[in-house]
């Protein structure tokens, strides 16, 4: 993996006498003379050089094209559907030509609609993330095979593709019977989710596209943590048809919608995740990222800002009433504190007094502590899933028993899963698929020690870093008592472009020295 210190070399001197033929490198006329193969034409192949002058004159006669097709269509047929047409090849013509542009867009649907279906109905029923990532592969695909880019993290790549392999193994050979049904789309939607990490770690090629693409996941964390606020406060009546206004998207309608604590009447934030606890992953992912943006010396933007965005998306974690976030985001604020900001434990004992002193804060402390103790039904559940899960995995050990029936949420009845990512993982593919993804998390730590040291140090400090270890340290704390990060595509699908955007930022130089073409280029000076 590339983490180390980029040397430039700088060209070695040549000794050896010049050319006869100025237009040939030495030596290449005398072998041309001797019937021997012409001289390999160095830099790039005429496809990249096609695509590199082209692209924009073939973007534009492209959409004049389908303009014309798409209003002929629009005569017969509804408007709607050449103009979704229109907005989805403009989008995807942006993204070839802005990469960056097309992870933003994926972890905006991650965030605010991750479960919203395209509402036209042509034989299938994509989502929109099903749309974006498709993008996002096609755009990397298509640099890798114009010679605009290469494999640059094999081991992490490797270990990805063998954790996946191993699962994919397992599924084929699991009891559950293999067909094209809903089982199956799950499945594919998580493992491309798990391998999300390749095409992002090298469409982020410098620091701009981090602090881009880690702005905008702060950003709409923040947004969806204001939609959950709003939801929460009005009335319930108007938060249910607001909510059922979505059901042209594929979002579920019913008794259902509202979610609440179990056994009481205590309404839970869910935003547009469905689901509180999803919310809650979410906004522990957000919070983790901008938390050490408030003590970082170069913050990607000013301390203000990052109050303003980071405020909803406490007071939105704490309505989820998802006690696994708490932990989850305070396991992220130790690991980001016992790496660097040795402030931050303060900042935690702090917190932790407010809540056990406040009277406001009761409702919460003394949920989090009949969860710890396991006094509620909701808790007593896991403890029951956990024994469960593990009977399963004595009697399937090697290839567990199937992603089919896939369990429901923590306060309905469950068949079979697990809220653990690790048991789920055992149950459902095996002790080998355990293994093998408990490997990729190891070769990935291993390749970016130097790079988090570094990071520790830094004199110019931005929080990147740092802010992404802590999200996915939260989420693999999180996956104690939530099986959301290997079960939800949109989840897995943003633990994994995290992973990939800390990859690429421990291959960028303390001095600013990214990889473009391959090749590391000096960033110019700010």
């Amino acid at each position: 993996m590339a983490s180390g210190i980029v040397l430039a070399i700088e060209p070695m001197v040549s000794t050896s006498r010049p050319s006869p033929h100025p237009a040939l490198p030495a030596g290449s006329l005398r072998q041309a003379d001797q019937g021997g193969l012409a001289p390999r034409r160095e830099g790039p192949g005429p496809t990249h050089e096609w695509i590199s002058t082209h692209r924009i004159s073939a973007v534009i006669v492209g959409s004049l094209v389908a303009s014309v097709l798409l209003g002929l269509v629009s005569g017969a047929v509804s408007p709607l559907v050449p103009g979704s047409v229109v907005a989805s090849l403009i989008g995807i013509a942006l993204a070839f030509l802005y990469p960056t542009l097309a992870l933003a867009g994926t972890v905006g649907v991650i965030a605010i609609l991750p479960f919203a279906v395209v509402p036209l109905r042509l034989g299938v029923a994509p989502t929109f993330l099903d749309i974006l990532t498709a993008v996002v592969w096609a755009v990397w695909t298509v640099r890798l095979a114009t010679g605009r880019d290469r494999v640059r993290f094999p081991a992490p790549v490797f270990m990805a593709c063998l954790a996946t392999g191993v699962v994919v193994t397992s599924y084929l050979a699991s009891p559950d019977p293999l067909s094209l049904n809903e089982t199956a789309r799950m499945f594919a939607k998580v493992s491309l989710g798990h391998l999300i990490v390749i095409p992002v770690a090298h469409l982020l090629r410098d620091r701009a596209s981090i602090h881009g693409l880690v702005g905008t996941v702060i950003v709409v964390t923040s947004i969806e943590a204001v939609i959950g606020i709003g939801l929460y406060l009005v009335p319930r009546d108007i938060a249910y048809r607001l909510l059922a206004a979505l059901e042209p998207l594929g979002y579920p309608v019913g008794d259902t919608v509202l979610r609440y604590r179990p056994d009481t009447d205590i309404l839970r934030a869910i935003g547009t995740s469905i689901d509180p606890n999803m919310l809650g992953a979410l906004l522990m992912t957000g919070g983790a990222l901008a938390i050490p943006q408030l003590l970082a010396t170069h913050p990607i933007w000013s301390r203000p800002v990052t109050i303003a965005l980071l405020a909803p998306i406490a007071m939105g974690l704490l309505l989820t009433e998802s006690r696994g976030s708490w932990l989850s985001l305070g396991a992220a604020v130790m690991i980001v504190g016992a790496l660097r900001y040795r402030r931050l434990w303060v900042v935690i004992g702090v917190a932790g007094a407010l809540a056990v002193f406040l009277p406001q804060a009761q409702r919460f402390t003394e949920h989090l502590l009949s969860g710890l103790q396991a006094q509620d039904r909701a808790s007593s559940m896991r403890l029951d899933e956990i024994r469960n899960a593990y009977t399963i995995i004595t009697g399937a050990p090697w290839i567990g028993v199937g992603w089919g029936i896939v369990g429901r949420s923590i306060d309905l009845e469950f068949t079979r899963g697990v809220s653990n990512i690790y048991l789920t993982i055992a149950q459902r593919s095996g002790i080998p698929a355990l293994v093998a993804y408990l490997s990729v998390w190891v070769t990935i730590a291993l390749g970016m020690w130097p790079a988090i040291r570094r990071a520790s140090v830094e004199v110019r400090d931005d929080g990147i870093m740092l802010g992404g270890i802590g999200a996915i340290g939260g989420a693999l704390v999180a996956g104690m008592v939530d099986h959301h990060f290997v079960s939800f595509p949109h989840l897995v699908t943003l633990l994994w472009a995290l992973t990939g955007m800390v990859l690429a930022r421990a291959a960028i130089n303390l001095d600013g020295t990214s990889v473009v073409n391959g090749a590391p280029q000096r960033a110019s000076a700010k």
